[in-house]
């Protein structure tokens, strides 16, 4: 396997730098800085914009980018003339990534209509402070896809500096008005729902894809804050759909079923075609939602996914006897899915060659779907030919011994392959995750080995990155860079919660202790009960970095969030209480205003509400069925009924009705209603709209029944709804609505 790169030969500034993303790009032609007052210095005195380069090392399409353009030097000239050129790890640099993320996500909102972003994140700044005035993410060679090509766009921004640069300067200071407003709006405090844990996770189940398990459609993520919230909040219904997805998930490609580990999601819906990079912490967070569900529900498939997960980052993405690594590339050789992909004639002769029998051969060719069409072809090389990622048939079949015995000649095979390049730097916050990853997995599965792992790996982080300096965010070939933001602290400090429950040493919880102290002064507003990602001063920003949402990784807020939940659990401290009491308070707009990009602060709100049940409106969440009685068509408070093409739910003053699909068939009514709404049936059905509704997500999937090959007029609707009064919500009860339907189909609809 690659570890990392050297600098190529080359003269920019790169060549020191201890990131594998900036070494990919030191032997550009372009001269490249990074992160660093001295270029921000170097482009106020030539008057000349920045552009900023954001990315990752193992970023499919900013190796694209590299290659079509950086590459390039007739490109790389005219970058060097018109501009200073700042390349940036955004593992490395969150906040910096987070700012000009949000920059561009305003930006494309304001000029194409639709909030976008990615990497590459490609932004031209403003030399005195750094604020962006256009921001995008590719550009292509040759113009495509609506899109002026890369060095189109050089000539053009480099055109407006040099005529318009007031306008420029103008553009930029809106555009950092915005990304400030929305980073640095301080909200009231106020009182956080106690329903609205429950509403959140009754709205994932609205979303939820039945036919293959998870959210949304293509591309899908694994999205594991949403399957903790559904563990905490969802009710046994929300456990269903959580064992469910987690069991398609690792049935299909985006696991990998021939070296263990997942890959940072599918392309399609089905969860077939991965894209190919392997994250630690997509692997980090999955890990222990599988021990736990494999635990409560006594699933050996589920216990097998999480020993392989851990075992593939143990062996792939580990510093000996210490910490983890970041990521395995997506593309080996220049070509994505090179290193996973098979054909039968490939895997017969490798099975063969390890003296596998004939009749185990096919059964592994059936097992993982290679008996059938090839399912991938790299889209960038269609004239390759089409080749197989391995899914898994049926759960029942990868706890078979003959299929795991293949499965280990196929991974023992492709080992001697060409390898995708490993980052091989370590971060802390990524790091925290993964030891509480092996912690917490060797508690649900009483697996002392990963328990010991965690202990190791905590250890070596200690001697590692906490520094006479402080603690530092990022390692590699022994040198501890960059300063540590709230997210790394907090991260750690989980992670030694984690060992501390399962060792019961003291010292696991004095160093968690110590970590929130260090948080609390570098990062905590104690006045506002708010908290910054970055110590003040850290990070040359216009503005001083500060999020609550979670992205791919939970945010530094609510990581610390959950650092003092344990704490308060394990030492009843008033100074804790006080300021989860009014950290809390703090997001109180933030949870009603967008509750699931905040999926892992929900996830604590059940526990917080018994530490600090100041910080919540009157009462507390419980699940009491006695409340609702059904009588035929109306429950206590609540009416429901089909009127003039429509159903309509009518609710009593003072009730809050949150109904949604939770029948058999997949079929019934998804609303959040506040009091009255009616849902137009015909088919297809619009979405709903309703403006005295919050998170309203709902759709009708009608049921067409045909006899003697006509359309059914009536159909039974089965809407199912959870009634809260007063903080209290019940749980959710069927109603059967008898529905006259539409008779304008045609044959077939």
């Amino acid at each position: 396997m690659s570890s990392g790169l050297q600098g190529k030969s080359g003269g920019n500034r790169l060549g020191k730098e201890d990131s594998p993303y900036l070494l990919q790009h030191a032997g550009n032609p372009v001269d490249w800085w990074p992160w660093c007052p001295e270029a921000f210095e170097v482009a106020r005195k030539r008057n000349v914009p920045i552009f900023l380069s954001i990315g990752y090392a193992t970023c499919h399409w900013c190796h694209v980018m590299e290659h079509e353009s950086f590459e390039n030097a007739e490109c790389a000239a005219q970058m060097n003339a018109s501009f200073v050129c700042i390349k940036v790890d955004r593992e490395q640099r969150p906040d910096v990534d987070d700012i000009y993320m949000q920059a561009c996500q305003i930006y494309t909102q304001a000029t194409e209509g639709r909030a976008s972003g990615g990497w590459p994140l490609s932004a031209f700044l403003e030399p005195s402070k750094g604020r962006p005035f256009f921001v995008g993410t590719y550009y292509p060679p040759q113009p495509a896809w609506g899109r002026p090509s890369f060095q189109q766009l050089l000539d053009s921004i480099s055109n407006s500096w040099s005529t318009r640069e007031g306008a420029m300067i103008e553009q930029s200071q809106c555009i950092a008005d915005v990304v400030t407003s929305a980073i640095a709006t301080e909200h009231p405090p106020g009182k956080v729902s106690t329903t609205i844990a429950t509403r959140a996770a009754l709205q994932l189940l609205q979303i939820e894809d039945r036919e293959h398990g998870g959210f949304g459609t293509a591309p899908k993520f694994p999205q594991p804050a949403y399957f903790s919230l559904l563990l905490a909040a969802g009710g046994e219904q929300g456990g269903q759909v959580v064992r469910s997805s987690l069991t398609k998930m690792a049935c299909g490609g985006v696991f990998d079923q021939v070296a263990g580990g997942f890959h940072r999601y599918s392309v399609d819906e089905a969860w077939m075609i991965p894209h190919f990079e392997k994250m630690l912490y997509d692997n980090a967070l999955l890990a222990p939602i599988y021990a736990q569900v494999a635990a409560e529900n006594h699933d050996p498939f589920l216990r097998q996914i999480c020993e392989r997960t851990l075992q593939f980052v143990n062996r792939e993405l580990s510093v000996s006897h210490g910490g983890f690594y970041c990521a395995l590339d997506a593309d080996v050789g220049g070509k994505e899915g090179t290193g996973h992909a098979w054909n039968p004639q490939r895997t017969l002769s490798v099975l063969q060659n390890a003296g596998i029998p004939a009749d185990e051969q096919a059964l592994l060719l059936t097992v993982t779907r290679m008996d059938g069409a090839a399912n991938f072809r790299d889209p960038h090389h269609p004239n390759d030919p089409p080749t197989w990622v391995l899914q898994m048939r049926d759960p029942a079949d990868a706890l078979n011994e003959k299929v795991q015995r293949a499965l280990e000649a196929l991974h023992k095979n492709r080992m001697t392959w060409p390898q995708p390049l490993r980052d091989d730097k370590v971060l802390l916050g990524w790091n925290g995750l993964m030891i509480e990853g092996f912690a917490d997995s060797g508690r649900w599965l009483e697996n002392d080995q990963w328990k010991a792992r965690a202990e190791e790996a905590a250890n070596w982080i200690f001697d590692n990155l906490s520094t006479a300096d402080g603690w530092m965010r990022c390692w590699r070939s022994g040198r501890a860079s960059i300063p540590a933001t709230l997210e790394d602290i907090a991260g750690i400090a989980n992670a030694c919660m984690s060992i501390w429950r399962n060792s019961k040493q003291r010292k696991w919880l004095a160093r968690a202790g110590d970590l929130y102290s260090n948080a609390r002064e570098a990062f905590f507003d104690s006045e506002h009960g708010r908290w910054s990602d970055v110590r003040a001063g850290d990070s040359m920003l216009f503005v001083r970095p500060r999020s609550c949402n979670d992205g791919a990784v939970p945010s530094g807020t609510s990581s610390i969030l959950r650092v003092m939940t344990a704490l308060i659990q394990a030492e009843s401290k008033p100074s804790l209480r006080s300021d989860l009491e009014i950290s809390l308070q703090a997001l109180a707009t933030n949870l009603t205003d967008h509750p699931l990009s905040m999926a892992n602060t929900l996830s604590l709100l059940p526990l917080a509400q018994t530490i600090v049940p100041d910080a919540f409106t009157t009462g507390a969440v419980a699940v009491r069925s006695s409340l609702l009685t059904a009588k035929g068509d109306k429950i206590e408070g609540v009416e429901i009924r089909w009127r003039n093409g429509a159903v309509e739910i009518t609710a009593e003053s003072g009730a809050e009705v949150l109904a949604h699909d939770e029948s058999p068939r997949g079929l019934g009514v998804r609303v959040h209603a506040l009091s009255e709404i009616e849902i137009d049936v015909k088919y297809p059905t619009p979405n709903v709209t309703h403006d005295g509704a919050k998170y309203l997500t709902g759709f009708f999937r009608m049921p067409v029944r045909q006899r003697s090959g006509d359309v059914a007029s009536a159909a039974k609707l089965l809407v199912t709804v959870s009634v809260c009064r007063n903080g209290v919500c019940a749980a959710a009860q069927v109603v059967e609505v008898t529905a006259a339907l539409q008779t304008n189909f045609t044959k077939g609809d």
